[in-house]
């Protein structure tokens, strides 16, 4: 219970007071209290062979109170947790500097061991002018005065070595977002110049397909027809990893802006039926209004939307259904995109907002990026996302949703990424 009190007292006041000035009112309160006529206290070394000063009170400089006083066996007994008193500094064996204590006035000094955590931190020194002895209760009572300031110590230590690790984090958060930033801008460059001539290439495979297949045999057309299919998935990733480093980045905060949700859903829904309608999906709505107006990015909710249905398309076969809803829940707006295709494997749906993650690794549809664009829209507007198969109440088919505060605003750190996009737009961040 001491020690648990101890502990409670040093949190308190260190807190209160910084580690030096707790451990300077710690000495000259024990001087007093004692009546000694001064009190040291040293600090043991790294290697743990030495006593450095630390704080002294009431002491002249011609005593050596900043030096070893007690001789090596001594000096061992206390630093192993035993309080020594000397009644008699100038006759004890075991103290050095008998000169010096007779000219600085000092007749006893109590050597008591200053401990935390079971570890010797150092030792403090009361000084008296004749001789002194102390009952056991005294020196128990000297003994936690000295505990105390063993757990000063360590919780200086404790919030030092806090201090480090938080400052090296820092430096590696930096470097982390540093590095973060130029990937992110390489990414896109490179992106950027695969697209260009990959646009050129599948435009000649066309080309050549159209003008050239009655003079080209079947496995000709077929390997052209592969080729652009291929090429067809590798701009669907090039785009897909052009949008991921958009987000990462940041540059779509300066989209943000007042938008209403009828307008937005309209505009998305329509987009939805164009999507569905060659592949023979039908698309129904059911929108509970009147939605609130929300502070967003309209065209990555739309994107949002549309990746939803088209992952839904994609796997919803032909004569089948994909239902769109919306509704206000409390504070938030509810949009879920419901199909009744083959549905997610239970063991893959915890996997499905991860990047590059595809239920068949070995399809050759989708670059495993889509749903997990989707979270990223999601976050960056503070909302949630979550995905159901079956939905509720059903026994085949997926139900993907997301919710959005209706009154997102965009966090600190999104602002210093407008700051740094140049301001564009003048949106007003709340």
């Amino acid at each position: 219970m001491r020690h648990r009190i101890i502990q409670e007292i040093a949190s308190s006041v260190v807190a209160a007071g910084g580690v030096d000035n707790v451990i300077r009112a710690l000495v000259e309160s024990t001087t007093l209290g004692t009546e000694a006529k001064g009190c040291s206290f040293l600090t043991l070394s790294a290697d743990n062979r030495h006593l450095l000063h630390r704080i002294t009170y009431g002491m002249s400089e011609e005593y050596p109170y900043t030096q070893q006083i007690l001789k090596r066996e001594a000096k061992e007994q206390v630093l192993k947790g035993t309080p020594l008193l000397v009644l008699d500094v100038k006759s004890d064996p075991r103290v050095r500097y008998k000169e010096e204590a007779q000219k600085g006035g000092v007749v006893s000094i109590a050597f008591l061991p200053v401990r935390a955590r079971y570890k010797i931190r150092g030792v403090m020194r009361l000084y008296f002018s004749e001789k002194k002895k102390f009952d056991r209760e005294e020196l128990d009572f000297l003994d936690s005065i000295a505990e105390l300031g063993g757990i000063i110590l360590q919780r200086a230590e404790d919030q030092d070595r806090l201090a480090r690790d938080a400052e090296e984090a820092r430096r590696d958060l930096a470097r982390i977002r540093d590095e973060r930033r130029h990937f992110l801008s390489f990414l896109s460059m490179v992106t950027h110049d695969l697209k260009s001539p990959l646009v050129a290439v599948q435009g000649y495979l066309k080309l050549l397909l159209r003008k050239s297949v009655d003079l080209l045999d079947e496995r000709m057309t077929n390997g052209i027809r592969r080729s652009i299919q291929r090429i067809d998935g590798m701009m669907e990733l090039i785009s897909d990893l052009l949008e991921l480093s958009r987000l990462e980045s940041g540059q779509v905060v300066s989209e943000f802006k007042p938008v209403l949700w009828d307008d937005m859903l309209g505009a998305a829904v329509e987009m939805a039926h164009e999507l569905s309608e060659p592949k023979g999906v039908a698309v129904t709505t059911e929108i509970h209004r009147p939605l609130p107006e929300i502070f967003a990015s309209e065209i990555r909710l739309q994107q949002l939307i549309l990746n939803l249905v088209s992952n839904s398309v994609r796997f919803t076969p032909r004569g089948g259904n994909i239902h769109i809803s919306a509704r206000r829940d409390e504070d938030s707006v509810v949009v879920c995109v419901e199909d009744n295709g083959e549905g997610i494997e239970p063991d893959k749906l915890p996997h499905v907002f991860e990047e590059f993650y595809k239920g068949d690794p070995e399809s050759v549809e989708g670059t495993g990026l889509g749903l997990s664009i989707c979270k990223r829209i999601v976050d960056m507007h503070h909302g949630r996302i979550w995905a159901e198969s079956p939905p509720p109440h059903k026994e085949t088919g997926t139900r993907v949703c997301f919710s959005i505060p209706v009154g997102v605003t965009c966090h600190i750190e999104e602002r210093w990424k407008l700051k740094e996009n140049g301001g564009r737009n003048n949106v007003d961040i709340l």
